[in-house]
């Protein structure tokens, strides 16, 4: 055999084990890549099933209640109406909504009669605050006021004495 027929058959070899190598990788990166698509709608099913469940979503609504936090229980209840219109627990979920926004509604009217004396109290509160720092800047103002005077004197003293000089 010549050098060349060996380079031949070598270049053949190496292009039939690239050939063989490329279709090896394509079929397992189908059949991985397809595998893994069914577990992600699988567990993308299962997600939803679960961020969706009835009985959480109304034991969420409840919670949130009971914690005041009237706007998230509503939220809970909204969804829970969306995504199981049919189950038991959203006929329970509406007579919750009514006691969640009667209760939003008492707390709405407690805040706005309370309101009034709240900011006026916060309003006094921030003003003395404010006049604390004032006064603390005066007095710290003051404490220095000799040798700031004392500093000018000295910058502005030659050109005051000129200024004298020419009226005297």
């Amino acid at each position: 055999m010549t050098k060349k027929e060996t380079m031949k058959l070598y270049t053949g070899r190496i292009g039939f084990f690239l050939a063989g190598g490329l279709l090896v990788f394509a079929v397992m990166s189908f059949t991985v890549v397809n595998t893994a698509n069914k577990q992600n709608e699988q567990l993308t099913k299962t997600l939803d099933t679960s961020r969706y469940e009835a009985g959480r979503l109304l034991a969420d609504a409840e919670a949130q209640f009971e914690n005041r936090n009237f706007i998230k229980a509503k939220e809970s209840l909204i969804t829970l109406f969306a995504n199981q219109p049919g189950s038991e627990e959203a006929v329970k979920g509406k007579t919750l909504m009514v006691t969640v926004e009667k209760a939003e509604k008492a707390s709405n009217v407690k805040w706005e009669a309370a309101m009034p004396g709240i900011k006026q109290e916060w309003s006094n509160t921030l003003a003395a605050e404010i006049r604390s720092k004032a006064d603390a800047e005066r007095a710290k103002l003051e404490a220095s006021m000799e040798e700031t005077i004392n500093k000018e004197w000295d910058k502005a003293k030659v050109k005051i004495r000129e200024d004298w000089e020419k009226t005297s």
